[in-house]
C-alpha cells in the first residue's frame, strides 16, 4: 500500500463533487483491494463504497464512516498537491478522512480483531443525500451493526485531541428556498404589474424574527439568509419574480419542525396577501447528530489508553452533518478530531488538512474496535 500521506494528497489534488465521486471511489476500491479485501460493494446512488473486514472470532458488528465528496471551492494554496480540478477542492478534510479508513483497513489487517468490521466511505454528504441513500439502499439491513463512529478534523483544537459530547453533537440544519412569481410590467407603470420587492421586504423582516441565537434556551433556531434574487438588471421593466434562499437550524429536531410549519405557513400568508404565486421546497438536509452514551464511553476510554487529550464540549458545533442520519438507527458517536491552532477554518480557500494528525486517528479508531470486541 502507498504511504498515507501521497494518498492523502492524491485525493486533495484529484477532488469530486457530491454525486460524482466515480474516480474517487475507484481509487478506493483499488487501495482496498491492494490490502487484500475482497468483500466491496457499491451501496446505493450515488456510489458509496462498503468494505467488511472479518475478524478472527465472532464479535460485535462496527461501522467505521468517512466522506468522498470535495465542496465548489476556488483552492487559494500554492502546494505541489493543489486541486487539479477547477473551482472544486478539499476544503472539509475529507481526503483526510479517507485515508484515515484506509489507514485503519491496513492495521485491521495486519492486526486482526474479533467480530466484523464495516468501512463505509459515502458520497455525498455535503449536500446531504448520501447517509439517505445508503440507508434507503438497505444493504446495511443484514449486516446487525452494533455501533457506528466518525470523526470529523475541527481546526481550533489541538492536534489529535479528542472533542467529544454525548447526546447532540450536531444540529438539525436544513436550507429553503421560496419563489414568489408576479408579473413584470413597464418600470412607469409599476401597478400594472405584481411586483414580489414589497413580500420580499416582508418577508426578510418575519424570518428574522424567528432567529433566536441563545444555545442556551430550548427554542435555539438560528435563521440564516443566503441570497436574495429579484427581476432582472433591466431599468425599464418592474420585476415579476424573486427568490429567496435561507438555511435554518436547531439543536431539537421536534422544534426545527414546528419552525419548518411555520416558515412554510409564513411564506403562503405573505404569498396571498401581495396577490403572488408561491413555490417553495426544502433541500439539503441533516439530521441532529444524537451521541449515544455507550458510544462515546468507549471513544474516551480508547483516547485515555492513547493518552490522547480529550476535550468534553459543553454545546453541539454548529455545522450539521448528515451521520445524523445513522445514529438515528444504531448506537454510535460523531466526534471532533483537532486539526490545529494554526489550521485555517473549514470551507476556507486556505483550508489545508494536516496530514500529521493521520496515524493517531488510526490508531484510535482500532482501539475503539478492540475494546468493544474486549
Amino acid at each position: 500500500m502507498q504511504d498515507l500521506q501521497q494518498i492523502r494528497q492524491y485525493l486533495h489534488q484529484n477532488p469530486e463533487l457530491s454525486s460524482y465521486e466515480i474516480e474517487t471511489s475507484d481509487y478506493i476500491i483499488k487501495q482496498l483491494r491492494a490490502l487484500g479485501i475482497s468483500e466491496i460493494s457499491s451501496v446505493g446512488e450515488p456510489k458509496s463504497i462498503l468494505a467488511t473486514i472479518n475478524g478472527t472470532a465472532p464479535g460485535a458488528h462496527i461501522l467505521f464512516r468517512c466522506e468522498l465528496d470535495a465542496l465548489p471551492i476556488h483552492e487559494e494554496n500554492n502546494i505541489d498537491y493543489r486541486s487539479e480540478v477547477a473551482g472544486v477542492s478539499h476544503k472539509c478534510g475529507h481526503d483526510g478522512h479517507m485515508t484515515i479508513l484506509l489507514g485503519l483497513a491496513e492495521k485491521l489487517i495486519q492486526h486482526p480483531l474479533a467480530g466484523k468490521i464495516y468501512l463505509l466511505f459515502q458520497s455525498s454528504e455535503e449536500i446531504g443525500i448520501g447517509a439517505q441513500a445508503v440507508l434507503d439502499s438497505t444493504e446495511l439491513d443484514a449486516k446487525a451493526i452494533d455501533y457506528v463512529f466518525a470523526l470529523h478534523n475541527v481546526p481550533g483544537f489541538d492536534k489529535c485531541s479528542v472533542v467529544i459530547k454525548e447526546a447532540v453533537f450536531t444540529p438539525t440544519v436544513e436550507s429553503f428556498l421560496v419563489e414568489f412569481i408576479g408579473e413584470t410590467s413597464h418600470a412607469g407603470e409599476p401597478d400594472n404589474g405584481k411586483n414580489p420587492a414589497a413580500c420580499i421586504a416582508d418577508s426578510i423582516q418575519q424570518f428574522n424574527q424567528l432567529h433566536q441565537p441563545n444555545k442556551g434556551q430550548d427554542d435555539y433556531f438560528v435563521v440564516a439568509p443566503v441570497f436574495v434574487k429579484m427581476g432582472e438588471e433591466s431599468y425599464g421593466v418592474s420585476a415579476g419574480n424573486g427568490r429567496l434562499g435561507y438555511t435554518f437550524r436547531s439543536y431539537n429536531q421536534g422544534y426545527f419542525n414546528q419552525q419548518k410549519e411555520k416558515v412554510e405557513h409564513l411564506v403562503t400568508r405573505l404569498a396571498k396577501e401581495y396577490e403572488l404565486e408561491v413555490k417553495f421546497q426544502w433541500k439539503e438536509a441533516f439530521n441532529a447528530t444524537i451521541n449515544d452514551n455507550e458510544a462515546v464511553s468507549f471513544v474516551k476510554s480508547a483516547a485515555q489508553l492513547l493518552q490522547l487529550t480529550t476535550i468534553d464540549k459543553r454545546e453541539p458545533f454548529d455545522w450539521g452533518e448528515d451521520f445524523g442520519l445513522f445514529t438515528q438507527h444504531y448506537k454510535g458517536a460523531l466526534f471532533g478530531w483537532g486539526a490545529g491552532n494554526d489550521c485555517f477554518p473549514l470551507h476556507d480557500s486556505r483550508y489545508d488538512f494536516p496530514d500529521d494528525i493521520v496515524t493517531d486517528a488510526i490508531n484510535l479508531f482500532h482501539e475503539i474496535a478492540k475494546q468493544i470486541q474486549e
